[in-house]
């Protein structure tokens, strides 16, 4: 039996691979049956709804590297960058899926959960701007949305079998590196 957290992180992998699912695609893309399915969460609304709050709190919790002082210096920052990439991955579908949906953005609860993270991501972005280790040219929420477009197609190119788990870290942070580093930065 699936922990309930195992369980919808699962519900999650399939409903970023296909957000209409329904319970018993779900049930069926998890391995499980409908009935073992329904038996905690008796509508797709419910598992939405947890789905959700799984995110955020992972999210939350992901998001704890980028909780830096103002006058952490280049090397913390980088520090908490590798750290953030490797802690978001396994849970881009999670957030992918919830940041999309349309019952979870129109609950007020929910959408105060997304605006958080937003806002935490962006305080350490403009640090990282700030201390001269990203682009002050791109505005702080481009390079925010950068790293999860890059998560989201990193989890994609996992689904389809073109890549491992393993290399997300490295082939993520290599890009948004160059992408999001001043051209003369230090390596």
């Amino acid at each position: 039996m699936l922990k309930d957290e195992a369980l919808l992180d699962a519900a999650a992998r399939v409903l970023a691979d296909n957000r209409g699912a329904s319970l018993v695609q779900v049930a069926t893309g998890i391995g499980i049956s409908r009935a073992t399915l329904s038996r905690r969460y008796p509508t797709r609304e419910a598992l939405i709804r947890a789905v959700a709050a799984r995110a955020i709190d992972v999210i939350d919790e992901r998001l704890a590297a980028t909780d830096l002082p103002d006058d952490a210096d280049a090397a913390a920052f980088d520090a908490s960058l590798e750290r953030l990439i490797a802690d978001l991955a396994p849970a881009v579908d999670l957030y992918g899926f919830t940041a999309h949906d349309g019952l979870v953005l129109a609950d007020p609860v929910f959408r105060a959960g997304l605006e958080r993270h937003d806002q935490r991501a962006l305080r350490f972005v403009t640090l990282g701007q700030r201390l001269g280790r990203l682009r002050g040219d791109l505005p702080p929420y481009w390079i925010w949305y950068m790293l999860w477009g890059l998560l989201d197609a990193a989890a994609e190119g996992v689904r389809d079998g073109h890549l491992g788990h393993r290399e997300i870290r490295r082939l993520v942070g290599t890009v948004f590196r160059h992408g999001a580093e001043p051209p003369d930065a230090p390596s």
